[in-house]
């Protein structure tokens, strides 16, 4: 990804009356990287398993970017499961 592209959108969730809100590339790789950093700092260590429960969102995908960014591995615990 170039330079150009960071002010693009990415990633974005449907407010209730309707209108969308996004975050661009530029602010999801800060987010991402703050988020992974917790995590470490939580003390998984890289190469470290790190579940994440919860239904499709907005966050659960930056969780799992975060994992990946961060040379974690992202175990998908859905709200789905019994």
């Amino acid at each position: 990804m170039g330079e150009k592209n960071l002010n693009n959108r990415m990633l974005g969730h449907q407010e209730i009356h309707g209108s969308y809100v996004w975050l661009t590339y530029k602010q999801m790789y800060n987010i991402v990287m703050k988020v992974g950093n917790a995590i470490r700092n939580y003390g998984v260590q890289e190469r470290g398993k790190y579940g994440i429960y919860g239904a499709n969102c907005e966050e659960w995908i930056i969780s799992m970017k975060a994992c990946n960014a961060h040379g974690l591995y992202c175990v998908p615990l859905y709200d789905t499961l019994d």
